[in-house]
């Protein structure tokens, strides 16, 4: 099962909310069967968020959280029509988000999917690519930065 597919890149939400973002995310891991509870999840990003934000700037968030709930290791993007305050670190709101979900056995996973996301927002073309191209697009440039290593 592959770590982002079509169903798991959402581009036309329109959520006032972080606490609504949390939510979808997690409706959306759930309806693709990758995580076996909606509230655990959003829970867990709640938590997580509560340690420091997410926001990392230029408009674009990743939450994220290593959970029991999750059943395979998943990243779900989601370009929301409103700007949404996220206490980023730019102090600028969000409304592109990349969101990684976990299994608790697989925190490795985890911390090498953030550090190999975190490292392409320095690049404009990565972020664009979130922001305003077509899901395709997403899956692809997502896919192959995912990739990168392991062969």
């Amino acid at each position: 099962m592959a770590i982002i597919n079509e169903n798991l890149i959402r581009l036309d939400a329109d959520l006032a909310t972080q606490e609504a973002v949390f939510q979808e995310l997690s409706k959306m891991a759930y309806l693709n069967n990758r995580v076996t509870n909606q509230q655990v999840i959003v829970t867990g990003l709640k938590m997580r968020e509560a340690e420091t934000t997410t926001g990392f700037g230029n408009g674009i968030a990743i939450p994220h959280t290593k959970n029991k709930a999750v059943k395979k290791p998943t990243v779900i993007v989601l370009r929301n029509k409103q700007l949404i305050n996220w206490h980023s670190l730019d102090g600028k709101p969000v409304n592109t988000i990349i969101s990684l979900l976990v299994p608790v056995d697989r925190g490795d996973t985890h911390l090498r999917m953030l550090a190999k996301l975190s490292r392409q927002m320095m690049h404009h073309e990565f972020t664009d690519t979130l922001k305003f191209d077509d899901q395709q697009q997403i899956l692809t440039t997502i896919s192959a930065v995912l990739q990168e290593g392991q062969k």
